[in-house]
C-alpha cells in the first residue's frame, strides 16, 4: 500500500472512530434532556446550518423558485426554506430523544389523523404498504406508528461507517417494535412478509439511480426520476399503499395523519401508479411548503427540449434520463 493510500486509510479509519463515539455520546445524553430543551437546540442548530451551508441554501432557493413559481417572494422563499432546516434540526435531534416515548405516553407527543374510514381499517390490520416523503418529523413519523401497535419491516440505511448504520437502525426500530433490514435483498423479504401479513414502509423522494431504478416522475410541473418499489410491490401483492404523514400541530405535537389507501390494479401502468401516489405528497407540500426538505437536488437532470427558467440552475443534460422519459412514453 502507497504512503498516500496508507494515510488516507488511517484518516477514515479515525474519522469512522469519533463519529461512532460523537453518536453514543448523543444516544446517552439527549434523553436525559428536556424535550423543550432538545427542539430549542435543534432550532439553534438548524438556523446556523442554514446560515452556513450556502450550497444547500442555493439549492433550496432554486427549488423554491422553479416549484411555487412566482407567487412567492424572495423573502418568502428564504423564511420557508429557513423553516425546512429547523424543521430538520428537529427531526435528527428528536430521534435520539425518541427513547423516552412509551405506548403510555404517546397522546403527549402525538395526534392520530386518519383521514377515512378505510385508512383506519389499514392502521388496525397492519397489511399494506405505508409510504411517506422527507417531511419534517418523518423519524418520529415511524416509531409513532410502531408504539400504536403497527410495526413494519423498514430498509435500514447503509452509512460507509457501519457503526452509524447500527446505532441508527437500533433507534429507528422503535424498541425493536419495527424489523429494521439491510438494502441487499430487501424486495424480496418485503414480499415474503407481506404474503405473510405484515406490513413494510418505504420513503417515495428518495435518490435512486436512473439505469437500474429510475421511473418517470412529474413533481411540481417538472419531470424527475422516483422508485416504483412500492407500487410494484403493491401492484404484486394486491395489498393497498398507505400514504403516511408527519405534520405540525397546533400544540407541539405532531400529527401523525393516515391516508386514504391507493389500490394499484394489477394491469395498471407503474409510472402511473407511483404518479398518482406522489400527488397525494404534493398537494400537502403545496399548502404547507415548509414541511419538506427543499435543500436537496430534487430535479437533478433536464430534459431533452425543455426550459432551461422552469427548471433549478443544478439540473443537467443526461441521455439516459432522456431515453427513460421515451421509453415510458
Amino acid at each position: 500500500m502507497s504512503e498516500s493510500k496508507a494515510t488516507q486509510s488511517w484518516s477514515r479509519r479515525l474519522r469512522h472512530r469519533v463519529e461512532h463515539a460523537a453518536l453514543r455520546v448523543a444516544v446517552w445524553f439527549i434523553p436525559k434532556l428536556p424535550l423543550c430543551f432538545v427542539r430549542g437546540i435543534s432550532a439553534v442548530l438548524g438556523t446556523l446550518t442554514w446560515l452556513g451551508d450556502v450550497r444547500g441554501r442555493r439549492t433550496g432557493m432554486e427549488n423554491l423558485r422553479v416549484a411555487l413559481g412566482p407567487r412567492l417572494t424572495t423573502a418568502q422563499r428564504r423564511r420557508i426554506l429557513r423553516a425546512s432546516y429547523r424543521g430538520f434540526g428537529g427531526t435528527f435531534l428528536e430521534l435520539f430523544w425518541s427513547p423516552r416515548i412509551t405506548p403510555e405516553t404517546w397522546d403527549r407527543y402525538f395526534i392520530l389523523q386518519c383521514d377515512t374510514d378505510a385508512a383506519r381499517a389499514a392502521l388496525e390490520q397492519n397489511n399494506c404498504l405505508y409510504v411517506t416523503a422527507h417531511f419534517a418529523g418523518f423519524e418520529w413519523l415511524n416509531i409513532a406508528k410502531a408504539l400504536r401497535g403497527s410495526g413494519s419491516m423498514v430498509i435500514a440505511q447503509n452509512f460507509k461507517n457501519s457503526a452509524l448504520t447500527n446505532i441508527l437502525a437500533r433507534l429507528r426500530s422503535g424498541g425493536g417494535r419495527q424489523e429494521m433490514i439491510p438494502q441487499e435483498g430487501a424486495m424480496l423479504r418485503i414480499y415474503k412478509h407481506l404474503k405473510k401479513g405484515g406490513s413494510a414502509a418505504a420513503l417515495v423522494d428518495l435518490k435512486v439511480n436512473v439505469l437500474r431504478d429510475g421511473t418517470p416522475l412529474r413533481s411540481f410541473g417538472m419531470m424527475t426520476s422516483a422508485s416504483a418499489f412500492h407500487c410494484a410491490l403493491a401492484r404484486r401483492t394486491g395489498l393497498p399503499i398507505v400514504p403516511i404523514m408527519s405534520l405540525p400541530g397546533p400544540d407541539g405535537r405532531l400529527i401523525v395523519r393516515f391516508c386514504d389507501p391507493l389500490t394499484i390494479a394489477p394491469d395498471e401502468d407503474l409510472t402511473a401508479a407511483t404518479q398518482r401516489c406522489w400527488a397525494v405528497f404534493e398537494q400537502v407540500i403545496r399548502a404547507q411548503p415548509q414541511v419538506w426538505m427543499w435543500m436537496y437536488k430534487h430535479w437533478r437532470y433536464l430534459p431533452d427540449g425543455a426550459d432551461a427558467a422552469a427548471y433549478p440552475a443544478y439540473a443537467q443534460k443526461l441521455p439516459e434520463f432522456d431515453d427513460l422519459l421515451r421509453s415510458s412514453r
